[in-house]
């Protein structure tokens, strides 16, 4: 029988603020300072894993931005350059998630079709089909599948692998970017409507600064293996 999705998300997560500062402190002093070259890899865990905590109010952006610059002063002074780097592209990952902030509060239709309109009438094809094969993982590209399976069990995914499954459900199997972004609302520990809306937005092509509609991400690449 299968587990229940409870009983496999509490394996992985753990949930309250001091975990969150656990999960801080873990990544300062570990995947932080190769965080420039190491981001895209999706075999370890390279990220900060904060995005939950973050969500749920557990750690605020504050907190993080000045825990990170000052790690960033102390390395500054060591004169590693690769930290500062790394320091550099972490805070404008974060920039991002308040980006989106900035551009549901000013555009809040976002979350219900594409902020520029020449997607307004793309022929998206409404297929359940293709819909339940590619939630369920089994559309025949194992990275997709992965990524979707691991979605399942763990309610997180890396957000490089998040490009790859949005850009194959849009791009490649043609589904409504909408259902994909309702989709990981549903299942994503840190589903955030904000962020979400930016990344299906971006990469559908509905932002002045998003990947175009014909730029495809190779599903059958794996990244930083």
């Amino acid at each position: 029988m299968e587990k229940s999705s409870n009983a496999l998300l509490a394996r992985v997560w753990t949930p309250g603020w001091s975990n969150a500062d656990r999960a801080l402190e873990s990544f300062l002093s570990g995947p932080l300072i190769d965080y420039c070259r190491n981001k895209h890899k999706i075999d370890a865990p390279t990220t900060s894993l904060l995005s939950p905590h973050l969500h749920f109010g557990e750690i605020s952006v504050r907190k993080v931005y000045h825990s990170v610059r000052r790690r960033q002063i102390l390395w500054s002074n060591e004169g590693s350059l690769f930290g500062e780097e790394s320091i550099n592209l972490f805070l404008r990952s974060i920039g991002f998630r308040e980006y989106s902030r900035y551009l549901s509060f000013n555009f809040p239709f976002t979350h219900e079709k594409s902020l520029l309109s020449n997607l307004k009438s793309f022929p998206w094809r409404a297929d359940e089909g293709f819909f339940k094969a590619w939630r369920q993982g089994r559309t025949g590209y194992p990275l997709v599948d992965a990524g979707m399976r691991e979605l399942w069990a763990t309610g997180w995914l890396h957000n490089r692998v998040r490009v790859i499954v949005a850009s194959f459900c849009v791009k490649f199997l043609q589904l409504p970017w909408r259902w994909g972004l309702k989709y990981f609302w549903d299942t994503l520990l840190d589903a955030d409507l904000e962020c979400d809306v930016l990344g299906w937005q971006y990469i559908s092509g509905g932002l002045p600064d998003g990947h175009e509609l014909d730029r495809m991400d190779n599903p059958q690449v794996k990244c930083g293996i």
